[in-house]
């Protein structure tokens, strides 16, 4: 009983980075129906709608991106409410909404989910029964939804961009550590095809981080701008040792390749002799 409790709750340690992500989005859900309600009549349920897709967008991004989720909500909630006064609701206002939204987010320099999340809450705005009134009203719902899923993203991923990226390069230096201790431990005892296989499939998942910790440190740099010098210079030693680490997971990767191509070739060699 004690074993399978141990395991349950090892399931919930793994899980616990999404368990966190998953509470926080239904608590901003929660909140942002709440409070879009009670400062507009029916607000709730744009509100709701904007605080799930914010949160999940801005979860692993820094405070300037959040900001930047809310002002990408607001101005293709804007090019809605233009583009119908002008045009009235049909094909050229939806399509003019779209447009304007993914250029203003590709300006405000949105992530890739957080500028699909633009026009989708611009579309909102331009939902059935639209007036005027109900327009500005889903504009401002909008904008609560936004801004109480920027507040509760900070208790979904309390740590800041520098944080996330030592963590980060740790995880992936411990792997490459592991790695090259099994591989050189093969070498003395003598090792096998399929241990070199695995080996090299190990390699190869390593190498497919290099795009996230690349991602991950420039997001620091990025946030780094707008806080003081110090902080600045602490950004570029990090974005040094993500580039060691780029390069330790290369040599990584080349040595299980040789081992692999090495007991390979012996491989082939007993299979001529036989």
């Amino acid at each position: 009983m004690r074993i399978r409790f141990d395991r349950l709750l090892q399931q919930f340690v793994v899980r616990w980075f999404w368990i966190q992500q998953v509470l926080v989005t239904s608590i901003a859900a929660a909140i942002a129906w709440q409070v879009g309600n009670g400062v507009i009549k029916n607000g709730g349920l744009v509100a709701a709608v904007v605080a799930s897709l914010t949160v999940r967008s801005s979860l692993h991004k820094s405070t300037r991106d959040g900001v930047g989720q809310v002002l990408g909500s607001s101005v293709g909630a804007g090019a809605a409410l233009l583009a119908l006064h002008f045009f009235g609701l049909g094909v050229v206002t939806v399509g003019i909404t779209v447009l304007i939204s993914l250029v203003g987010a590709r300006l405000l320099h949105l992530g890739e989910v957080a500028a699909i999340n633009v026009p989708v809450t611009a579309l909102i705005v331009l939902g059935p029964g639209l007036s005027e009134t109900t327009a500005i009203n889903r504009l401002t719902s909008t904008i609560i939804g936004a801004s109480i899923a920027i507040v509760l993203s900070t208790f979904a991923h309390p740590k800041t961009p520098a944080g996330r990226t030592i963590d980060r390069i740790s995880s992936l230096t411990d792997r490459c550590a592991s790695l090259m201790t099994q591989m050189a431990e093969g070498l003395v005892d003598g090792y096998t095809l399929d241990e070199a296989g695995r080996w090299l499939a190990r390699g190869r998942l390593l190498v497919e981080e290099i795009p996230s910790i690349r991602n991950q440190v420039i997001e620091a740099r990025v946030f780094a701008k707008w806080l003081p010098a110090s902080r600045s210079a602490n950004a570029e030693k990090l974005y040094l040792r993500a580039i060691a680490v780029e390069h330790l997971i290369i040599q990584v990767r080349a040595t299980s390749r040789i081992l692999y191509d090495l007991q390979l070739g012996e491989y082939n060699q007993r299979l001529q002799m036989e």
